[in-house]
């Protein structure tokens, strides 16, 4: 089934969104069909999560560019909640797929949950049932009360209706995306205005976060920087901006254009892939690695000075940067950034089955895997600074066998 998502890239550029929406969905349905039996797998009520708390989707609303909408990241959720061409935002928001999403998380089955990708299963940070009634009463009442039907404008509203870019890295894309005009442009932006119909177009001082964007970036789209430019936080006094990007173009001079949103801004995230600019030219096609350390310099002055709440650094683990690993965590406290994410390479499509095999150092049969077991073990990563998500395990297991190895005979 590689074959689906990899024919829709060779056309989405040239073709309007009827064509490429109905091929998308052949292939969600099949990814949905084989979570659902992932979920009735022999052993899979071992799995179960009874005293966990996902939050994601009774918070989450994440847009993609054929209209499905997902209540998490769709690589770790698979099951869709609705499709923006055919209803509103606000009817997607508690369709019944959507409630059966939560059903799931609530009857401790998480049913519909990638155990093996989502990053705070495989850390093991999802919080106590008890923990999250504590810290949230919003969560309080939601547990308490067995409820899946959520009232008001979703919490987190992740934009991923376009994919454009001004990069084309290869973990990500074969070829540079950009819909500047034309049928591709108007399709996309069809979807954002009946998204801002549904959630932006009356002011409301309802907390609520709005990421911009998990498919491209920011400001190299330009249905998203018009969005950004016109966004008023005097509208949304509730509201906090994240912004996810590259980092080539978020400088200076953008950021003044973000004015109507000063004060807004939560987090700035920013995807690196490398610590060197070598490795930076491999992972970031068409990218300028001066350009972002002058960026990065810039927002790390705006975050002590609190112009922003958060900076994040971001780094996609595979063959070509792994043994960077280490001297990353060094160039995020170089910048002060808040937390230096990692996450495992996903195949989105740009890799053929046996490409994205051998980008997956992490697996034992990998030739390179000694050397990542290594590069997972150092001692940096460590760091509180570090958050590795669905690679945490990998180093619990280096360390381990680490030790073992270390440890003198009987």
């Amino acid at each position: 089934m590689q074959l689906i998502p990899t024919v829709f890239r060779m056309f989405e550029r040239r073709m309007a969104s009827p064509f490429w929406r109905r091929l998308t969905h052949v292939y969600e349905r099949y990814a949905e069909w084989r979570a659902a039996r992932r979920a009735r797998r022999p052993g899979a009520e071992r799995d179960r999560l009874d005293d966990r708390f996902c939050a994601r989707p009774f918070e989450s609303f994440e847009l993609q560019e054929n209209g499905s909408v997902h209540l998490c990241c769709p690589a770790w959720l698979r099951q869709r909640a609705g499709n923006l061409n055919d209803t509103t935002a606000a009817e997607i928001w508690n369709s019944p797929a959507a409630q059966d999403i939560r059903r799931g998380i609530l009857d401790g089955s998480f049913r519909h949950c990638n155990r093996d990708l989502c990053p705070e299963i495989q850390a093991g940070t999802l919080p106590t049932r008890a923990a999250a009634a504590a810290a949230n009463p919003r969560h309080r009442a939601i547990i308490e009360g067995n409820s899946t039907r959520i009232e008001g404008i979703p919490a987190f509203i992740n934009l991923a209706n376009d994919k454009s870019c001004n990069l084309s890295c290869p973990s990500c894309r074969t070829q540079r995306i950009q819909f500047n005009d034309g049928p591709g442009y108007e399709a996309r932006k069809r979807l954002q205005d009946r998204l801002v119909a549904s959630f932006f177009a009356v002011p409301t001082d309802q907390p609520f976060v709005v990421n911009v964007t998990g498919s491209g970036d920011p400001f190299g789209s330009r249905i998203f920087r018009d969005f950004l430019f016109a966004l008023d936080k005097a509208r949304f006094p509730g509201m906090r901006v994240n912004l996810q990007t590259n980092g080539v173009l978020l400088t200076e001079k953008t950021w003044l254009n973000l004015r109507k949103i000063h004060g807004a801004v939560g987090s700035v995230l920013v995807s690196f892939d490398a610590a060197t600019e070598a490795t930076y030219s491999v992972t970031r096609r068409g990218g300028d690695w001066r350009q972002l350390l002058e960026n990065m310099a810039f927002l790390s002055g705006l975050r002590r000075a609190g112009g922003i709440g958060e900076l994040i650094l971001y780094f996609v683990v595979q063959k070509a940067n792994f043994r960077e690993m280490a001297d990353f965590v060094r160039l995020g406290n170089r910048f002060a950034a808040d937390r230096v994410f990692f996450s495992r390479a996903v195949n989105w499509g740009t890799w053929s089955a046996a490409e994205y095999d051998d980008q997956c150092v992490w697996n034992l049969r990998h030739p390179l895997h000694a050397e990542f077991a290594r590069a997972i073990a150092d001692p940096i990563l460590a760091d509180p600074v570090v958050f590795l998500g669905n690679l945490a395990e990998l180093r619990r297991t280096a360390l381990g066998r680490a030790a073992d190895a270390a440890a003198p005979a009987n």
